[in-house]
C-alpha cells in the first residue's frame, strides 16, 4: 500500500507495528462527498487487515483492543483477578436502575462515547446521574451506571508489557478529571505490588501488552474503574517527565 505521501509501505519489511489511531485523510475536493465515507472505510479495512495478519510484534491489534475495551467484559475480568469495583448496573431497563437510587451514582457510555452531527463531534464523558431526568430513551441506548465513590485521588497506571508508569492525579472535579476548566496536578506514584500483579493478570486475560488503568482511591481502598487498551499517554510524559515513548520503542524493537 501507499501512504498519503505516496511512499510505499510493505509489511513484509516491517519488524513491528505500532497501531495507534489511524486518521482518515481529508478528501474534500478530491472525490465527491458521497463517496468519502466509503473510501475511508475501505482504507481502514486495508490497514486493519495488514495489522491483523502481521506475524511480528504489534501494539496492539484492533481485534484484541476491541475485546479488551468492552466494559462488560472488563467488569467481569476485574472481579475475576481480584480488583474491587464500585457497585454497577449495565442496562437499558429503567427499573433496573432503581437498585442505585438510594446512592449517589454516575453514568458513563459503554463504548467510545462520541456524538457526531453537522460536521461536529462531541464527547460523552462520565457524569453524575440525575434521578429526575426522563430515561425513556434508555431502552434504545443502554448505559453504564455505577455507584459514586468519593475519591481522595486517582491513579493512572500505563503499562508497556511489564513496565509500569504510574501517576497520582488530583483534581477539583470529583466526577471526571478530564472535564474542561478543571485544575489538575500530576505526581509520579509507586503502584502497590498487589495492584501491579493484578494489572498484569488482567492484561494476560486480555492477551494485551499495553494498557492504561484508571483507579480511584478512597481511604486506602483501591477501586478499579476501567482499562483503556489504546489510551492516551503522551501528555503524562509532558507533565511528569516519564519516558513512556522509550518503553514503547524498546518493546517494539525487542526480538
Amino acid at each position: 500500500m501507499k501512504d498519503s505521501s505516496g511512499d510505499e509501505v510493505n509489511s513484509a519489511n516491517c519488524k513491528s507495528i505500532y497501531y495507534r489511531k489511524p486518521a482518515s485523510e481529508d478528501l474534500t475536493g478530491v472525490i465527491d462527498a458521497q463517496y468519502q465515507a466509503f473510501s475511508h472505510k475501505e482504507s481502514h479495512s486495508l490497514i486493519e487487515g495488514i495489522v491483523e495478519s502481521f506475524s511480528g510484534r504489534c501494539l496492539s491489534k484492533p481485534s484484541v483492543m476491541r475485546r479488551a475495551d468492552n466494559k462488560i467484559l472488563q467488569a467481569y475480568l476485574a472481579q475475576r483477578v481480584g480488583f474491587i469495583i464500585p457497585d454497577l448496573v449495565i442496562t437499558n431497563d429503567n427499573l433496573a436502575i432503581s437498585a442505585l437510587e438510594e446512592h449517589k451514582a454516575i453514568v458513563k457510555p459503554l463504548s467510545i462515547g462520541s456524538v457526531s452531527y453537522d460536521n461536529k463531534k462531541e464527547y460523552v464523558q462520565t457524569n453524575e446521574y440525575n434521578l429526575n431526568i426522563n430515561n425513556d430513551s434508555l431502552k434504545y441506548s443502554p448505559a453504564y451506571f455505577q455507584k459514586y465513590i468519593s475519591k481522595d485521588y486517582e491513579v493512572r497506571a500505563t503499562f508497556v508489557s511489564e513496565q509500569v508508569f504510574s501517576v497520582k492525579i488530583e483534581s477539583e472535579n470529583k466526577i471526571d478529571w478530564r472535564k474542561k476548566n478543571n485544575n489538575v496536578s500530576y505526581e509520579i506514584f509507586e503502584l502497590p505490588e498487589d495492584i501491579y500483579n493484578k494489572c498484569l493478570k488482567f492484561m494476560s486475560e486480555n492477551n494485551i501488552n499495553f494498557g492504561c488503568f484508571d483507579f480511584i482511591i478512597n481511604q486506602g481502598t483501591w477501586y478499579f474503574l476501567e482499562m483503556n487498551a489504546n489510551g492516551q499517554w503522551a501528555w503524562l510524559e509532558f507533565e511528569t517527565g516519564m519516558i513512556i515513548s522509550k518503553a514503547i520503542v524498546d518493546y517494539l524493537n525487542d526480538e
